[in-house]
């Protein structure tokens, strides 16, 4: 038989692990009346134990629950225990607590007298089972927005390029796409910085960006849908300044200048890409699926218009959008 410490009592002992455990441990008789409340139920209900015992348990209870205690109390008069059951309670100051309770019978001399409750909260395990459930709906349907995208890609540049360039052509674009998301899921579908999704886009395809791109502009953070479609524009420019634009040659470099334009009291995002020092810009034959991302899809995102200008000094590109759903701007605004 185990020996206790010197001078302890397992009952005291048993009471000073009641009183100190975390969760709520109450007891009350057959009507409902708290008979004993321990300091877990102050911190998790907000009663002290002079406010509670003596007092009906129906008052943490809210109205439309009234009817748990009656199922409860009629367990508990069969002898029956009721084990884990999830519910929610109203706290002093009348914020409700979810909690999870584990109800059992309290027998004395072979009677039941009461029952004694474990209350334990579950606010934060129900908030992150919540979150879980809506970070899985929107990912679910981020997931199907990707896919149209990428169907999208894939049908739009089969009409427009020969055979022999249509694998490489769509790679290019999907691997744009895949740098998008990862600079989503960097930024926990916040958005995304215009600074950020230049750089992520520029540096996938060019190796000495930093020194052949400037950028001007204010910090603006830029909605997930708009970051996407922003996104792939700056890759398919990237893309066609490598090939046949100023970063086709040794000296070309590119200006990116963007502000937050305040014009007769309409707020808008104008945004440039100009190319230097590289040879002539000279429209396409014909419009392929490139050109279709840079003007009309990208100004279609953006409720905005979008321009190309070709001339002797190199290409520009131009958007004009309004700034509300766009953007949000964190500095000052530039005009």
């Amino acid at each position: 038989m185990a020996e206790h410490h010197s001078g302890s009592d397992p009952i005291a002992w048993l009471a000073a692990i009641v009183e100190q455990s975390d969760d709520a441990i109450v007891s009350k008789d057959l009507n409902g009346v708290v008979t004993s409340w321990n300091l877990g139920a102050e911190r998790i209900f907000g009663y002290q134990a002079h406010e509670m015992v003596g007092q009906s348990i129906l008052k943490l209870i809210p109205a439309d629950r009234r009817s748990e205690e009656d199922y409860i109390l009629g367990m508990i008069r069969s002898g029956e225990r009721v084990k884990h059951y999830d519910t929610v309670r109203r706290r002093k100051d009348g914020r409700f607590v979810e909690v999870s309770l584990t109800v059992s019978p309290i027998v004395a001399d072979g009677k039941i007298v009461g029952a004694s409750k474990i209350a334990r909260d579950i606010t934060e395990r129900k908030q992150a089972q919540l979150a879980q459930t809506l970070l899985l709906r929107e990912l679910n349907h981020r997931t199907k927005n990707l896919l149209a995208v990428a169907d999208a890609l894939v049908r739009q540049t089969s009409r427009t390029s020969p055979p022999d360039e249509f694998v490489d052509r769509i790679s290019r674009r999907l691997h744009a796409l895949s740098v998008n998301q990862d600079l989503m899921i960097e930024n926990e579908w916040r958005g995304a910085d215009i600074a950020n999704i230049i750089h992520w886009q520029l540096a996938s395809i060019i190796d000495d960006h930093p020194n052949r791109i400037n950028l001007s502009g204010p910090p603006c953070i830029l909605n997930p849908r708009t970051a996407q479609a922003l996104g792939l524009t700056i890759f398919e420019l990237g893309s066609n300044a490598l090939r046949y634009g100023s970063l086709s040659a040794q000296t070309g470099k590119v200006h990116i200048v963007w502000a937050i334009a305040d014009d007769s009291g309409v707020r808008e995002f104008r945004m440039r890409w100009q190319e230097f020092g590289g040879p002539p810009a000279l429209p396409p034959h014909s419009a392929g699926f490139g050109s279709t991302i840079i003007e009309r899809m990208i100004a279609r995102s953006l409720l905005g218009t979008a321009k190309v200008t070709y001339a002797a000094s190199g290409l520009t590109w131009e958007l004009v959008a309004p700034e509300s759903g766009l953007v949000e701007a964190s500095g000052p605004a530039i005009v």
